[in-house]
């Protein structure tokens, strides 16, 4: 028998498998090979500190991949388009302010009036715009307002402009509405494909629920005995 042969039986017989050959034909061969010997104290030797130590703490790379992933893009671009609504939604009430305090307008009641309504609009606007980086799922509840708005104001803007009865710096104040119209718009486009407010996940938007009066069918009574389940 040759040293590989035995010492493949010798590995089998630590790892305790069958050798495949006599145990008794493994001793001859130790008997006369110092060789084989040696190898099998060296391997008794590596298999009880295998056994012996204790395993070491794995790497964590928990951390790493959680790292790696962030947040989905749709997410990321909706949280910048709601960031933007604050800020076109503060803007416009900076102007509802300065319309409010604006001293031409207390020189005449009417004008007066008429700039407090203005100024109760904007003032709704804002709001509008605060309700949709709120609720970024309602845009396209605000979006008939806000974009009639935004349309007749910029038709009427144009004439203004080329009539000469308002200047650049007037129109500069519209642009905070502008800013919140395109990111209430785009805030709306983002949302398709999402379930619409009060309808069930998965459920096609705008999908009708029939109702029937059908009766619900019957269920089983468990706290009623069985005497009064077989009446």
């Amino acid at each position: 028998m040759d040293c590989s042969t035995v010492r493949e039986a010798v590995s089998a017989t630590l790892d305790d498998e069958d050798p495949g050959v006599p145990a008794e034909r493994i001793d001859e061969h130790l008997a006369g090979c110092a060789a084989c010997r040696e190898w099998r104290e060296s391997a008794i030797a590596v298999t009880r500190l295998a056994r012996l130590s204790t395993a070491g703490t794995p790497p964590s790379v928990g951390e790493h991949v959680f790292a790696g992933i962030g947040r989905p893009k749709r997410v990321r671009r909706r949280d910048r388009l709601r960031a933007g609504l604050v800020f076109a939604a503060v803007a416009q009430l900076s102007v509802v302010v300065s319309q409010l305090l604006a001293p031409h307008l207390a020189q005449q009641s009417s004008a007066g009036h008429l700039g407090h309504e203005t100024a109760a609009f904007n003032f709704a606007v804002a709001m509008a715009m605060l309700f949709v980086a709120w609720r970024p799922n309602r845009a396209g509840t605000q979006l008939p307002v806000l974009l009639s708005f935004t349309a007749i104001l910029a038709v009427l803007s144009i004439v203004d402009l080329l009539s000469g009865a308002v200047g650049w710096y007037r129109l500069s104040s519209h642009v905070p509405l502008l800013l919140g119209v395109l990111c209430t718009v785009l805030l709306g486009l983002t949302q398709r494909g999402t379930p619409a407010p009060g309808t069930v996940a998965g459920e096609p938007s705008g999908e009708t629920v029939v109702e029937t009066d059908a009766p619900a069918p019957p269920t089983a009574d468990k706290h009623r005995p069985p005497a009064a389940r077989a009446a």
